[in-house]
């Protein structure tokens, strides 16, 4: 019995020292704001279709949201609908977000600025630019 007890207090440390910034980061995120997007002008596209484009993206970004689980699995969904899932990871210092698709055919890194309990701020370099992406719990 002792032997049993000394593994339930094992198994109750090990998962008590999971890091904050996991502890924090396991729900769903809702993306309130979006920083640095190329606002939407008409004069800079060469079609009304491009401009049409850029519009439609904006506009799902800003249904973009985020759900990390505890098994290190996450889903990354638009409005109701999944665009994405695989599995995320913190650099060791937990101050970068690797997540990798199922697919496997990119890995995205993003610079976590800060994080709550009611607040989740990333930043992804897009080209030449710094997106800042603010989330709040759903």
């Amino acid at each position: 019995m002792k032997f049993f007890l000394a593994i339930a207090a094992i198994i109750f440390t090990l998962s008590s020292c999971q890091n904050k910034t996991l502890q924090l980061l396991n729900k769903k995120w809702d993306c309130v704001n979006i920083e640095n997007l190329d606002p939407v002008d008409t004069k800079k596209f060469a079609s009304p279709e491009d401009s049409t484009a850029a519009a439609n993206i904006e506009s799902a970004l800003k249904e973009l949201n985020w759900t990390f689980n505890k098994d290190l699995g996450y889903q990354c969904s638009i409005g109701d609908k999944t665009v994405t899932q695989g599995t995320y990871q913190l650099t060791e210092d937990e101050k970068t977000l690797v997540c990798t698709p199922n697919s496997k055919n990119i890995v995205n890194r993003y610079t976590i600025i800060d994080i709550t309990d009611d607040e989740l701020v990333l930043s992804n370099q897009v080209n030449t630019t710094s997106i800042i992406l603010h989330f709040r719990p759903h």
